[in-house]
């Protein structure tokens, strides 16, 4: 069988390739990172390709592989890799699926929702405490903007030394970045919240798989404000939050 080409950006993408995988399918996994190749070492005939995600990079990869199809599992914040694989794909015409985690809904008054870390800048602009940020490391730039920001901004990221300088190069004290890889439960959650002194939590709306709700439910526990980063979805004909409907679509390209 011809190969299937999948853009893994989170966990739930390690559950459709493990599926491909005990169904025979040739597969091909790209990664942004070489953290991504270590959370796939447990599939040993996997073809990795690690590097950032552009319409080049894209272009490049779909000419070399030649696959059926192509799944994009990139992470619900990465708009840019989404939109650049639609449109690579709709020139190339091969089938396109993406494959995206259920969005959950917050009614809770206590919680602001903003639809982009620019909003969640403005909202952090005139109020005091300490603030946890654990919305990655892309756009942490934005934040910079808030006054004392190297004592009051702690951050949450990932252990990887492009992410550390990153973070060190924008201004962001040493002391305050916190470099773990998750899973996080609600326990540990509350326990890193305290450690901040934490009086706001910032925060994507990245679904249940993303550890959101563990991260609402300690915050909340604590006292702790909360402002959540809303999702925006972007407009794709095929785009299902199943595994069975994903192995079903490949079936049929």
């Amino acid at each position: 069988m011809s190969k299937v080409l999948v853009i893994a950006g989170t966990t739930d993408a390690k559950a459709v390739i493990k599926r491909l995988l005990e169904m025979n399918v040739d597969t091909a996994v790209t990664v942004t990172t070489r953290m991504g190749c270590g959370m796939l070492e447990e599939f040993e005939q996997l073809d990795i390709y690690q590097g950032k995600m552009n319409k080049e990079t894209i272009t490049h990869l779909l000419e070399t592989i030649k696959p059926k199809c192509l799944i994009d599992a990139s992470n619900p914040f990465s708009r840019e890799i989404t939109r650049n694989a639609m449109n690579v794909c709709k020139m190339a015409q091969i089938p396109y699926v993406r494959f995206e985690r259920e969005k959950l809904e917050y009614d809770d008054p206590g919680i602001i929702k903003v639809k982009t870390y620019r909003e969640a800048c403005e909202e952090l602009m005139n109020v005091e405490g300490n603030i946890l940020l654990t919305l990655g490391s892309n756009k942490i730039e934005t934040f910079t903007k808030i006054p004392d920001f190297q004592q009051r901004v702690f951050l949450r990221v990932l252990p990887d030394w492009k992410v550390l300088c990153k973070c060190e190069k924008l201004g962001f004290n040493p002391k305050n970045i916190i470099a773990i890889k998750g899973p996080y439960n609600e326990a540990l959650n509350m326990e890193l919240f305290k450690y901040c002194h934490a009086g706001i939590l910032v925060t994507k709306e990245s679904g249940n798989m993303g550890g959101v709700v563990d991260k609402i439910s300690a915050a909340k526990k604590l006292g702790i404000k909360i402002i959540l980063i809303d999702r925006l979805e972007e407009e794709c004909i095929n785009k299902y939050s199943s595994v069975d409907d994903i192995i079903e679509f490949v079936g049929r390209a």
